[in-house]
Formats: structure tokens, sequence, C-alpha cells
């Protein structure tokens, strides 16, 4: 990929997203959208980030993650799920890793 391509796509993103914003801007109240369509934006969000979320989970570049980082984000998950302060879940979910991680490395 050459960096004209590169410097191209970077702009063409660039003035999507400006114009995205500035319709938003310009449309103002005038365009209604139904609360149905509001909730079903909202919940397609959820699930590409959720989707992103759990490709970087399971695949470092082309290859499968190692199960410590598996084990580590399910324990975030676990501790999301069962509403804990975002420290505790960051932070347990790194010394879970770490320590799994730790543990392989001693073993093999």
């Amino acid at each position: 990929m050459s960096t004209v391509s590169i410097i191209t796509g970077i702009v063409i993103l660039a003035v999507g997203t400006y114009a995205m914003r500035l319709s938003g801007i310009l449309l103002n109240n005038k365009s209604g959208v139904s609360l149905r369509v509001k909730e079903i934006l909202s919940l397609s969000a959820i699930v590409i980030l959720f989707s992103v979320a759990m490709t970087s989970t399971f695949f470092d570049g082309d290859q499968l993650a190692d199960l410590s980082k598996i084990i580590g984000v399910g324990v975030a998950g676990v501790l999301t799920w069962r509403k804990k302060p975002f420290i505790m879940i960051v932070l347990s979910a790194a010394i879970v890793t770490a320590g799994l991680r730790w543990l392989i490395n001693l073993w093999g």
C-alpha cells in the first residue's frame, strides 16, 4: 500500500466524518426519528464494540491469542456483569493475565 493511498483514505474518512457532524448540526430536529430506530442504533453500537472486543480477545494479529489473555478478559467480563468498580475490573484482569502468563513460563 502506497503512502498516497493511505493519505487519500485518511482524507476521505476525515471528510466523511465532518460531513456527518455537519449534517447533524444542519438537520438538528428537522428530521424525526422514532424511538424504535434510536433503540436499534444504540444497540448496534454496542454490538459493534462487543464484536471488536471479542476479536481482539481471541486473536493476536493473525494467530489465536494465548489462553491467559482469554481468561483475563473473561474475569473482566464477569466483574463487569457483577457491576464492580472499573479500577477493580482492570486490575483484576491484569493480575489474572500476568499471573497465568508467569505460571505458564514457570512450567514451560
